[in-house]
């Protein structure tokens, strides 16, 4: 079988780390005898990409290829020149290397996340061609990404169906979008990412002395690290909150710093609060000139997760294969899945409440329902029937998840609690969990660890996640067999606006992803 993968880079990022890992679960399960051909197609752009890889894999032969126009818009300096290059270099790419319709799977990431307005256009060519094609779906445009929908020349035509295209999501609460929109079940595949062992790191004492060393931490106090890009879904404010509310020598460490400039004026603001309120917490532990990030999971003695979105959330399982507990908010709509396969997530909490008098119900009224109409403006969508009412319904017996709120409001509560020892009791009274879960000591975890760790291997390390693909490979490819050349018989996805609406929500929204 050949295997051509397509993504728009392989910059360090979450889909570029995926594809590499993908690759070598690949290498650890197929036959040696019968090695794939691989042709790894993207723009150009790799920092930090791995390049040593294909010498490291052996029943893979895995090849770079660049195309130019595969690029992000902004980022490809002949504009819309892509929609006419794009699809006669990848065909003549595919045909110079031998990689026929009938032998090849044509695997793409993010197709539909409006960063390249070529690529859709491009697959269904491909597609009508004869090609089979697997689509995976890592993030969404209709998920709170306005600016990238609103590049999507064509929605309807965005997730095309025939028997020879199929389509692959990260999780549960994907899988049921895609199949209420009307995928059907033999053509839509659940495909978790593949979770590679931690690597080895350092003794923590000798990381411990780094610490101290660089950032002031003692060798008594607990060092919670968020492995986090301090972009805005991941909830910076309420690990600043856990900071104002944990024990006594507990210091909370953020790892990086953004690289979006939209996301960096919010990320300076709350620099800024922590250091005027002197809040227990640290920045940029794991930039250059910090600790690496085997060095901060050897030095620390919890990892926390404050995210309020993630597509796969690779946090909730890489902390106990570094042997260390995981706390913080849960997002069940990502974790229901794990939790099927036997993982414990026993320190995390869907919710943070919080008094709603603290900000004002009419203020928080005014400010959701405006920054909700906000973004179904972006979507150019209506208002759905009694808006307000559902979006107050986020209000629980007079209390509101922390997570809900703005970064203004979320700073006021902060305020509030560091300030004022009663509020922060009574915020601890309402959330019982978090004095709990930032306590726990390594030796009381020790058996949840281990279980984590077995389930991981199980589920989700290299060897399963290779058979998982080949399987998955080898069903792509025999369904081309229902495709003639020339006339795929394409069709539109029936319900596809189910996925926006399904999305975009009332009751999935939050002000900070809004528009």
């Amino acid at each position: 079988m050949n295997l051509a993968i397509l993504h728009y880079h392989l910059n360090r990022g979450g889909v570029t780390r995926v594809i590499e890992n993908q690759l070598r679960a690949l290498d650890a399960t197929l036959d040696p005898a019968r090695p794939w051909n691989v042709a790894l197609v993207f723009s150009g752009r790799r920092d930090d990409w791995s390049a040593d890889l294909p010498e490291k894999l052996s029943t893979v032969k895995l090849r770079l290829h660049e195309i130019p126009s595969l690029d992000y818009d902004d980022q490809n300096t002949d504009g819309q020149g892509g929609l006419e290059e794009l699809p006669k270099e990848l065909t003549r790419l595919l045909d110079s290397l031998g990689f026929h319709r009938q032998d090849t799977v044509v695997h793409v990431h993010n197709h539909s996340l409006g960063k390249n307005a070529a690529l859709p256009g491009c697959l269904r060519q491909l597609a009508t061609a004869g090609y089979p094609l697997l689509m995976q779906i890592h993030d969404f445009a209709e998920d709170l990404r306005p600016a990238n929908y609103r590049r999507i020349s064509d929605p309807a035509a965005l997730y095309p169906q025939a028997p020879h295209i199929h389509y692959a999501v990260l999780n549960g609460r994907d899988f049921e979008i895609l199949g209420a929109a009307g995928v059907p079940s033999g053509r839509l595949h659940l495909l978790p990412n593949p979770v590679p062992a931690v690597a080895e790191r350092p003794s923590r004492e000798e990381t411990r002395a780094k610490l101290a060393e660089r950032f002031g931490v003692g060798p008594r106090q607990r060092y919670v690290f968020y492995p986090v890009r301090c972009i805005r879904r991941k909830n910076l404010g309420e690990a600043l909150l856990l900071s104002a509310l944990a024990p006594p020598d507990t210091v909370i460490a953020l790892a990086l710093a953004p690289l979006n400039p939209d996301a960096l004026s919010f990320y300076e603001h709350w620099k800024r609060l922590a250091a005027e309120l002197q809040l227990p917490c640290l920045f940029e532990v794991g930039n250059p000139g910090g600790l690496s990030f085997a060095e901060n999971l050897a030095a620390a003695d919890l990892l926390v997760t404050t995210s309020l979105a993630e597509g796969f959330g690779m946090v909730f399982l890489e902390s106990w294969l570094a042997d260390r507990p995981l706390v913080g908010r849960d997002l069940p709509e990502i974790t229901a899945d794990f939790a099927k396969t036997g993982v414990r997530l026993d320190w995390l909490h869907p919710r943070v409440a919080v008094p709603i008098d603290w900000i004002g119900e009419d203020a928080f009224r005014q400010a959701i329902v405006r920054a909700y109409r906000h973004t179904l403006d972006a979507y150019n969508r209506a208002e759905p029937e009694n808006m307000a009412e559902q979006l107050m319904a986020k209000i629980d017996a007079g209390k509101v998840d922390f997570g809900d709120l703005d970064e203004d409001f979320q700073q006021k509560v902060i305020r509030t609690v560091w300030q004022n020892n009663d509020h922060r009791r009574e915020v601890l009274q309402l959330n019982p969990w978090i004095e709990g879960a930032l306590s726990i000591r390594h030796a009381d975890a020790t058996a949840t660890i281990q279980r984590n760790r077995r389930m991981i291997d199980e589920n989700y390390a290299l060897v399963p996640s290779g058979r998982r693909l080949q399987e998955l490979y080898a069903a792509v490819l025999a369904s081309a067999a229902s495709a003639s050349t020339g006339n795929a018989g394409l069709q539109q996805l029936p319900h596809g606006e189910k996925i926006l609406d399904r999305l975009l929500g009332p009751s999935r929204f939050r002000m900070i992803r809004g528009a």
